[in-house]
């Protein structure tokens, strides 16, 4: 008898040992490499880049967190990346808000360890692997011929930003400045930015006039109130200039408003719906393109390619370009259509998860 029962329970222990190995070998299965994606706003603009998410997930066998800081400061982001490091994050993707003051931080966090990757906004001096997006200077001097374009013999315009200490901020303002300057071309940041101020003299007569920065700190209702603002306040202005996605279509709200359609030269930055159709329109002049769908797909893909080991491919640079387009009445049609799937597919995949 007592045979018996050592026998059931031998048999009991062999069947619970090997549903335990399963179940760990599942949980392992399961445990794929988590990495964090943060943006530097909610603005539109980051829905392109979650609209890449779940197909990468899929193909790149990883979990992908998409953080978005509501009021987009460094405390905001800060505090994303230490959920994403308590919970054990294999890597970080981040759009630094203020790239100064949290260099020092994720300078700590790389040297514990984690990964980190900036796209859109660098940290230069980070320890990131790598910085994913375009030569915001380059861009910037494409700007600058824009503005060139519209006022060939001079004229006053002013700037429209979220915040001008974050590194895109100033390597666009910066090449503006350049270009309008008549500097000799290069398509990497000089390293130095013209101080802010009123009525900033430009080119080599002094033809154009930097009015005014204004900056709204991510807030959508405070960059149509600067744009009010400015309509009001500078009646001699002749160009309004979007240096962030949220700046163009507050700027063509803030002239609907005022009766001023068509009558205020206008160029953007980004691929907003509004501003486009502005663009169709004949209201505004041109936008910056950018691609945050592929700044996605290619910070992501980094750092799953480190997470497992892989040779991530990153350039001796540090620089993973994925380049800005100058959309006019010509190609907006052209453009829009895809711009139209990826907002679509992206706006879903946050509201799906609550973030929108």
């Amino acid at each position: 008898m007592k045979s018996k029962v050592f026998v059931l329970v031998c048999a009991l222990l062999l069947i619970f040992s090997i549903t335990s190995i399963s179940a760990a070998g599942q949980k392992a299965a399961d445990e794929k490499p988590l990495i964090g994606f943060i943006s530097n706003s909610t603005a539109d603009f980051w829905n392109y880049a979650a609209a890449a998410v779940e197909s990468l997930e899929e193909e790149l066998g990883v979990k992908v967190d998409f953080l978005m800081p509501p009021t987009g400061t460094p405390e905001e982001q800060t505090r994303f990346i230490e959920s994403l490091v308590a919970r054990g994050a294999a890597g970080i993707a981040i759009s630094a808000a203020d790239p100064a003051n949290m260099t020092p931080y994720l300078k700590q966090i790389v040297q514990d360890g984690i990964p980190v990757v900036t796209h859109d906004s660098d940290a230069p001096d980070s320890g990131r692997l790598a910085y994913v997006g375009l030569s915001n200077y380059a861009s910037g001097r494409m700007a600058g011929g824009l503005i060139r374009e519209l006022l060939p013999t001079g004229g006053k315009f002013v700037i429209f930003v979220g915040h001008l200490d974050a590194q895109n901020a100033v390597e666009r303002r910066q090449g503006i400045i350049d270009e309008l300057n008549g500097e000799p071309y290069q398509d990497t940041y000089p390293g130095f930015m013209t101080s802010d101020g009123s009525n900033i003299k430009l080119g080599d007569r002094g033809q154009w006039t930097l009015i005014r920065t204004m900056i709204d700190h991510g807030d959508a209702s405070r960059a149509k109130a600067n744009a009010e603002d400015a309509i009001l306040r500078y009646p001699d202005m002749d160009l309004m200039f979007g240096m962030w996605s949220a700046n163009g279509p507050a700027i063509l709200s803030a002239l609907g408003d005022a009766n001023m359609l068509g009558k205020m030269k206008v160029i953007g930055w980004s691929q907003e719906e509004d501003l486009l159709q502005g663009i169709q329109d004949g209201h505004a002049y041109a936008t910056m393109g950018s691609d945050p769908f592929n700044y996605a797909v290619e910070a992501i893909s980094i750092l799953a390619k480190v997470a497992k080991g892989e040779d991530p491919g990153i350039p001796a640079s540090k620089f993973v370009e994925v380049p800005a387009i100058i959309i006019k009445q010509s190609n907006v049609d052209e453009v829009w259509d895809n711009y139209r799937l990826q907002l679509n597919e992206g706006t879903k995949y946050l509201k799906e998860r609550g973030l929108k």
